[in-house]
């Protein structure tokens, strides 16, 4: 029975890909590292201090998108400040 439901689910998302899922999965990827490179460009660019670039790089790092956001949120506003 569980064998059943198993080949159900693995048709469904095989469909699911043929029908164009695969191509919108690639596009949300493209757009995020866009996103992302996008985000490491303005930290680079940014009239901050080293220590305040080295901190913004490490948390677009380990954050890959919230980090990104972060920093077009608060961090990029706040060097403009500056």
């Amino acid at each position: 029975m569980s064998h059943h439901v198993v080949q159900a689910l693995s048709d469904q998302q095989t469909r699911w890909l043929e029908g164009g899922g695969l191509v919108l999965v690639l596009l949300v990827a493209a757009a995020l590292l866009i996103f992302w490179i996008a985000a490491l460009i303005s930290v680079l660019g940014a009239p901050i201090g080293c220590g305040a670039k080295i901190l913004w790089l490490l948390v677009v790092f380990a954050l890959p998108f919230l980090g990104s956001v972060l920093w077009f949120v608060a961090g990029r506003r706040s060097a403009r400040i500056h």
